[in-house]
């Protein structure tokens, strides 16, 4: 079996592919002749890893996080070792983006830096804060479909346990929904999310008061802030130059984000700063165009809010349409 980690030039943190690869191996998932496979690459920096050396600015293929997780998956797809993992805080293993964190005052700036710079761990993995009255919601998607459930899991466990460790403070959430089915097994879930947790919902979220994401970090060192951001927006240029997305991607991304503002061509083209002419140009070089990719995103909303039992009023604004008469005619087009 040969992993293709050329096959895109995105990258990810070392040390999130090394410290996944070696809980795989401590729980029996992978085995020593997997890791070969990995390349030569990924055995350089695992043993510079063994022998204490500093690897935080070191970056490995995309394609390898990719594999372990779906390693992970295949033979265990049921299991909780996403929230296992996430459940686990290593203080020796931090990368650039969990030292930064760990200088930040409050948990509301730790996280405002971590959704800002998420692409020191995995440029793939999105965060966003959308506040509700006195509560605050957190949520988080992949922006590849190649990531596994599991991933998921380990990213809202990960958040929070990060989230206790710093602020030394209990931290449970008010509400906690999950895009996955429920599992045979639910007592891991309720042990880290709390039992208001839902599953097959539209959203992979945790909801938080805002007494709770306002706690101080007692850690903090202000001087020690200030030279890992140094540190981490060098690392960030660098990071812009070998993780170019394609137009196609960067489409994709924005129809995510805010599909009821970026429907509109001209509004895509602002945010992308680029022509009409060329943005159909470079889509046409992928095999499709803008108007298939909106019909794809619109399609894929469609069937995430029918769980939700969502009005078809408020379903059609979510979708972009002017008014509820096309809304109507694309449902029966698209039945």
């Amino acid at each position: 079996m040969a992993i293709n980690s050329h096959a895109t030039n995105r990258t990810v943190s070392a040390i999130a592919v090394i410290d996944l690869a070696n809980e795989l191996v401590e729980r029996e998932y992978i085995d020593e002749i997997c890791l070969a496979e990995m390349g030569s690459q990924f055995l350089a920096l695992h043993d510079a890893w063994k022998d204490n050396k500093p690897i935080q600015e070191y970056r490995l293929p995309e394609e390898l996080l990719i594999f372990l997780w779906r390693q992970a998956d295949c033979h265990y797809s049921d299991s909780d070792i996403g929230l296992e993992i996430g459940s686990k805080v290593n203080f020796q293993s931090k990368g650039v983006l969990a030292n930064w964190l760990s200088q930040s005052s409050t948990l509301a700036e730790a996280f405002s830096i971590f959704s800002k710079n998420i692409s020191l761990l995995n440029p793939s993995e999105h965060w966003q804060r959308v506040e509700e009255g006195d509560q605050v919601k957190l949520g988080v998607r992949f922006t590849s479909p190649k990531y596994p459930s599991i991933a998921i899991d380990r990213s809202m466990a990960a958040i929070l346990s990060w989230s206790r460790a710093l602020s030394e403070e209990g931290v449970t959430p008010l509400a906690t929904t999950l895009v996955r089915q429920a599992p045979k097994l639910q007592n891991k879930y309720i042990s880290i999310f709390g039992d208001t947790i839902l599953f097959g919902q539209a959203e992979n979220s945790l909801c938080l008061s805002k007494e709770i994401f306002n706690q101080t970090i007692k850690e903090a060192n202000p001087y020690l802030k200030e030279l890992v951001a140094r540190q981490a927006t060098t690392l960030n240029t660098q990071l812009a130059k070998t993780n170019s997305s394609s137009v196609l991607e960067l489409v994709n991304n924005l129809l995510i984000e805010d599909l009821a503002h970026f429907c509109q061509i001209s509004t895509a083209c602002k945010a992308l700063h680029v022509s009409r002419s060329t943005l159909y140009r470079k889509l046409k070089m992928d095999g499709t165009s803008f108007t298939d990719l909106v019909k794809e995103a619109r399609l894929l909303k469609l069937n995430k809010s029918e769980l939700l039992q969502v009005n078809h009023e408020d379903l059609a604004e979510k979708l972009g349409f002017q008014d509820i008469g096309s809304y109507y005619r694309f449902r029966k087009q698209n039945s």
